[in-house]
């Protein structure tokens, strides 16, 4: 891979970190450090002390269901953030649970916090209170009302951290299907899977995949839970970063949008098949492109101008490209009404009703949820990360959002953002240098003011590069993730599969 894509993990640390667990994909549970609460008592006898290995055991058993939970030992607490730090990672924990439990009179607050090992900074919190009539320990009611808050500080955690499908309240409530943590995984794909999406591409009726490698684009067929290669576009590279499947030129058949960057250069390609191949109708268009369906506008050709300081400047505008390949910006006074500085790929739009709503991610890797006019309606609390993989110029490195679907899962007629998430391994950063070991789907549910996280899938136990979803099947969807395979590292290079969530 040349020097503009670079890898925020070198490819030895991942051999290192990856070779030691090879095997078939399948979900995983996230393993969390559990550091006993601290009492905040200003008696001078601090009666809630007692109460501490109380709520540890509460925690422990009411998480375990959903968590691999690791308990660290009353010797971890409390100690500074980086001691913490470095305790997780000697568990291997990925998650650092930690509270206090505090008192002024008869009421009593436990706080939990629920923190990524090498982020804490994106950590979500609970809170729950009761009122301790009687400070003693051996009174009846004492372990009773740190049993109860340590079990409904547990049910809170797992809601804010798991979605658990219901979203909104009281009779606005209702419920996004979930998936069911199945992971099928396909044979080995030929080379470095860089972007892949879905859609009939050669009018047969049927779903394909294009797949994006360095240098070229891979078409494949989907049988069960195969790729099969149809075809290949050997000549679209070099330095291909993202690929995307539409009918853009409006004639009926799903165009092929792929985007190169080379030496701080965006440029970008349109394929179209002709019956017998897919023949190149535009060329080097001098912009980062994708498409987004914008709603009541339909599928829309989206651009924005590189930088070759800054990878990228300027505004989200309109392109219109007819039959024949012909390109044109349209009204680049008028953009996208998204925030100041948004990367072309890093926003989602989102049907909502008939209107239009936008999930931008922000640089602290937060969702900012817009109106189709541009109001800030709310932040949400989630972190997510991108792929490993950045685009660099020589004075600047930005990172690749993760790819983020429009889906209506429970057929309301507004849509749910689904994403990928990789996550980083406990205990891998090295100068800030990342390794990724994990992957995740998130759902979130758009409510008035924000989005709200509905589900988050089971961790496969391999980093991913992309997502796309698979209507194949008539009636039912799965997620395909393109994945490394943890064990096909020495040697060489990795093989790549697609993982089927469903």
């Amino acid at each position: 891979m040349t020097p503009h894509l670079r890898r925020r993990a070198p490819l030895v640390l991942a051999a290192l970190l990856l070779c030691l667990a090879g095997g078939d994909a399948h979900p995983a549970r996230q393993v969390v450090a559990l550091f006993p609460p601290e009492a905040l008592d200003s008696a001078p006898d601090n009666v809630l002390r007692p109460a501490l290995p109380i709520l540890e055991t509460m925690l422990k058993e009411k998480l375990e269901d959903r968590f691999d939970v690791r308990s660290t030992g009353p010797a971890a607490a409390p100690g500074t953030r980086e001691q913490r730090r470095r305790k997780a990672r000697t568990l291997g924990a990925s998650y650092i649970l930690s509270g206090s439990l505090s008192r002024i009179g008869k009421s009593v607050t436990l706080d939990v916090t629920i923190a990524p090992t090498e982020e804490p900074e994106k950590g979500r919190t609970v809170v729950v209170t009761g009122a301790l009539e009687d400070p003693s320990p051996s009174s009846p009611g004492y372990a009773a009302l740190f049993r109860r808050l340590g079990t409904e500080a547990s049910l809170k955690l797992k809601y804010l951290f798991f979605g658990d499908e219901r979203v909104a309240d009281g009779a606005g409530v209702r419920k996004i299907p979930k998936l069911s943590g199945t992971i099928a995984r396909s044979a080995p794909l030929s080379g470095e899977v860089i972007s892949f999406a879905a859609s009939d591409l050669d009018l047969d009726g049927k779903v394909e995949f294009a797949a994006a490698y360095p240098d070229s684009i891979a078409i494949y067929r989907v049988e069960g839970d195969e790729l099969r290669e149809k075809t290949r576009i050997p000549n679209a590279g070099p330095n291909l970063i993202h690929v995307d499947v539409a009918d853009v030129t409006h004639n009926g058949i799903a165009d092929i949008v792929a985007t190169r960057f080379v030496g701080g250069k965006a440029l970008s390609d349109i394929w179209q098949y002709d019956g017998k191949e897919y023949r190149k109708i535009t060329a080097d268009l001098p912009y980062f492109l994708r498409v987004a369906d914008l709603g009541p506008e339909g599928v829309v050709l989206l651009g924005q101008e590189p930088d070759p300081e800054k990878v990228y400047r300027g505004g989200v505008f309109r392109l219109s490209v007819n039959r024949y390949g012909m390109a044109e910006v349209k009204d680049r006074d008028i953009p996208l009404p998204l925030p100041q500085g948004t990367f072309l790929y890093a926003f989602a739009a989102l049907k909502k009703g008939k209107t239009l709503r936008y999930a931008v991610l922000t640089a602290r890797d937060r969702f900012v949820y817009i109106d189709t006019d541009g109001r800030e309606l709310g932040e949400g609390l989630e972190a997510v990360t991108g792929p490993e993989m950045a685009l660099a110029t020589a004075k600047r490195s930005v990172p690749m959002p993760p790819r983020m679907l429009a889906v209506d899962l429970d057929r309301d007629g507004s849509d749910e953002l689904v994403l990928l998430n990789d996550l980083v391994a406990a205990g891998t950063y090295f100068e800030n240098v990342r390794v990724y070991s994990h992957a995740e789907l998130l759902s979130f549910a758009q409510g008035e003011k924000s989005l709200q996280l509905a589900w988050r899938s089971p961790q496969s136990d391999v980093s991913a590069r992309d997502l796309a979803l698979d209507r194949s099947t008539p009636g039912t969807a799965r997620f395909a993730v393109a994945s490394r395979d943890r064990g096909k590292l020495l040697g060489g290079a990795a093989e790549w599969r697609v993982l089927w969530v469903k």
